[in-house]
């Protein structure tokens, strides 16, 4: 019997670019350049000084470039590095049905690796495409029992994801990338734990993610071998990671249906399950005239999973921020937005936000929950001291492949992300390189464009 990572590798070594729909070429893109923003604009956080720090320290050769570095690192480093950049701002983009990122792994992957082996840009895309597909097929299998048990699937799924770029990248051949997919399920981990006291380990997640992809591709070259039903032998990844879980659904519609097109755009810095309540309430803030002030009770309905996971009112960190519906829905209602600015210090500690948050509660709705995963959905309401009550109600959060909005938009939030650290020349020099990318020879002249100023 062929196992489900035999069937993946198979589809994985027949990808090719020139066979792709052009939709998914063009998502492709899109996904870099959205992640690139997030990783340009997350290399000033904290927890990416640090990452920039070590990878500096630990690296022993020039091989990949460090976003936003002064100098190359080793491949390993970098992927890591990256990833971790990525991730800190809460930008980054998503898969509904596999309930987590799969840009901040598989990304910085293919840009480390691609440096180093010297690849073209035509197979740099399928390995692109490689990794949305492993991530939200296996993701899809296990969540949402794997998210409830305390897994991130974006570093567990992650993992798996970043190894079926990097065996893309290499070329490795079907038998190879089996093994690949089952050195990565060993080292697949990432846990929620962060959510208890606002620790950076969130953040480390995608970058160890994208440094075991890759170790994982490499290994399997030399002719390291990883077992076949990683996923669905009884003591492999789905039968220790959850409770209840659907293998098949990493193969159903397998070269027909592409999982990059499930990908979700993040317009809002917080958690994705935070995303639909925000609209609703921005949507309510655009309607009605009222200020802060005379806001007396603010009620947000969603369903179970966001309910469970961010109906926290502690907040002491910028992680804990973007974990918390009741303080990104504060921020929304007093300042028009959650971006970057709102996730500060000086605004973590704000009275008037601190105020409007104990008046914030979240409830789990059982409609919402029918509408999963189909539609992530959320109903706000508004009540003011003088009795009057607003509402709105939002199926879809801005970004979704329901609810895309204007392209334009996307190439807006890359510049807005970039030039924090890049001047205009070199933003719009990097849009035009990825809006081309089948055409360059290498990376190089691309990666180039992110070290620092």
């Amino acid at each position: 019997m062929e196992s489900l990572t035999g069937k993946l590798a198979q589809f994985i070594v027949n990808l090719n670019y020139k066979s792709l729909p052009g939709e998914v070429v063009h998502k492709a893109k899109l996904c870099l350049l959205d992640t690139l923003g997030a990783a340009l604009a997350g290399s000033k956080t904290p927890e990416a000084i640090i990452a920039k720090r070590f990878a500096l320290k630990m690296h022993q050769k020039k091989e990949a470039t460090l976003i936003t570095g002064k100098s190359k690192v080793g491949v390993l480093e970098a992927a890591m590095a990256n990833g971790m950049m990525a991730h800190a701002l809460e930008l980054d983009d998503g898969n509904r049905f596999a309930l987590g990122h799969p840009g901040v792994s598989v990304i910085p992957t293919v840009l480390a690796l691609a440096e180093k082996e010297k690849i073209k840009g035509p197979e740099i895309i399928p390995a692109i495409v490689a990794g949305y597909e492993v991530f939200g097929r296996i993701g899809a299998g296990g969540n949402p029992s794997h998210l409830d048990r305390g897994f991130h699937t974006t570093g567990t799924c992650g993992t798996f994801a970043a190894a079926a770029a990097a065996g893309r990248l290499l070329r490795l051949n079907a038998s190879k990338l089996v093994s690949t997919l089952g050195i990565a399920g060993s080292q697949a981990a990432g846990l929620f734990a962060f959510m208890a006291d606002g620790s950076m380990t969130k953040v480390l997640h995608p970058g160890k993610a994208a440094h075991n992809g890759i170790l994982a591709a490499y290994l399997a070259r030399e002719g390291f071998t990883g077992p076949a039903f990683i996923l669905e032998d009884k003591r492999g990844f789905y039968h220790a990671f959850a409770d209840s879980y659907n293998p098949q659904r990493v193969l159903e519609g397998l070269g027909e249906k592409y999982e990059i097109m499930h990908t979700y755009v993040k317009y809002h810095a917080s958690c994705r399950h935070s995303h639909a309540p925000i609209d609703a309430l921005l949507e309510i803030r655009q309607s009605h005239a009222f200020t802060p002030a005379e806001i007396e009770k603010v009620n947000i309905y969603t369903y179970s999973i966001a309910a469970k996971l961010i109906a926290g009112k502690e907040v002491t960190t910028p992680i804990t921020g973007k974990m918390s519906l009741p303080y990104s829905a504060a921020v929304a209602l007093i300042f028009g937005q959650v971006g970057l600015e709102e996730f500060k210090p000086k605004t973590l500690q704000n009275k008037e936000v601190r105020a409007l948050m104990e008046k914030i509660d979240v409830y789990a709705d059982e409609e919402l929950d029918k509408l999963i995963p189909d539609h992530r959905a959320a109903r706000a309401e508004i009540i003011l001291k003088d009795g009057r009550k607003f509402s709105a109600q939002v199926l879809d959060a801005k970004g979704e492949p329901e609810n895309p909005g204007p392209e334009n938009e996307l190439y807006e939030k890359f510049r807005t992300l970039a030039r924090t650290v890049l001047n205009k020349e070199k933003v719009e020099k990097i849009i035009d390189m990825i809006n081309s990318l089948e055409k360059m020879k290498e990376i190089a002249p691309l990666t180039k464009l992110l070290i620092g100023q």
